[in-house]
């Protein structure tokens, strides 16, 4: 287990918080979220990444999500979704990442003409990102956020259809948005499921609770996960620690 697991790591934390995963042997989500790229050090990143893997330890990225969007035709959004994804993936080689998450950039209650013409810029987005996540070994994932069902990830991924590109299944985010059963989801996405984000919530807002605080079935995710033959990686995605280990020890007992 303890290979396939990460915990939800601020990017710009990760040297202070080095110790504590070397010590506990956890795997950081390198998570892009509240700093700016070009205010990292990705030599100082790369540093701790090095030390992480000495120790037989592996790292994953989350890339920023604000003004992402690779299925825009708005040329300021495409530029910046372009320079985000450029980043991400110079990052990610830095630190060895064989993972990054990528959020949709699909509005909230995304129509179907809304929903074509997000599909058919990222046909055109991705495939220059994918030939360099070939050159080391990663693979680009596009995570659920406000869809009601998989069907527009996978029709993209189908289309794709390259091994460097996956599905991350936000449990947290199906509990809130989604409208289709659990494992008709995992079931649908399977082909592609490369990870998964796991944190609690009551079906409201993004509470990013410990696992089993909330009204995530966790019953159902956990025995679908042991029968898979494929199991995906996945994040604790708990945004303190002491969160983090309370979720520990529901996936131990479970996983």
């Amino acid at each position: 287990m303890s290979s396939s697991l990460y915990i939800y790591t601020p990017a710009h934390l990760l040297p202070a918080r080095l110790p504590f995963l070397l010590n506990r042997q956890l795997q950081p989500e390198v998570a892009c979220q509240e700093v700016q790229l070009e205010k990292l050090d990705f030599e100082q990143l790369g540093d701790c990444a090095a030390q992480l893997q000495a120790q037989g330890l592996s790292t994953t990225l989350h890339a920023p999500f604000t003004n992402f969007n690779p299925g825009s035709d708005k040329r300021k959004i495409r530029t910046a979704s372009l320079k985000i994804a450029d980043q991400s993936l110079r990052l990610a080689e830095k630190l060895g990442a064989k993972r990054i998450t990528f959020h949709p950039g699909l509005p909230y209650g995304a129509d179907g003409k809304v929903l074509n013409l997000w599909l058919k810029n990222n046909l055109d987005f991705w495939p220059e990102f994918l030939s360099r996540a070939a050159e080391f070994d990663c693979t680009l994932c596009i995570e659920n956020i406000y869809e009601t069902s998989p069907d527009i990830f996978v029709e993209l991924l189908s289309s794709i259809d390259s091994p460097q590109m996956g599905h991350v299944f936000d449990i947290g985010h199906w509990n809130i948005f989604s409208n289709t059963q659990l494992t008709d989801w995992l079931e649908t996405t399977a082909p592609y499921l490369r990870h998964l984000h796991l944190h609690d919530n009551h079906g409201e807002k993004d509470e990013h609770l410990p696992l089993g605080q909330g009204s995530v079935p966790f019953s159902t995710l956990f025995p679908w996960l042991k029968s898979s033959r494929t199991p995906p990686t996945m994040t604790l995605e708990n945004h303190n620690l002491l969160d983090v280990e309370e979720s520990l020890k529901i996936i131990q007992q479970h996983l």
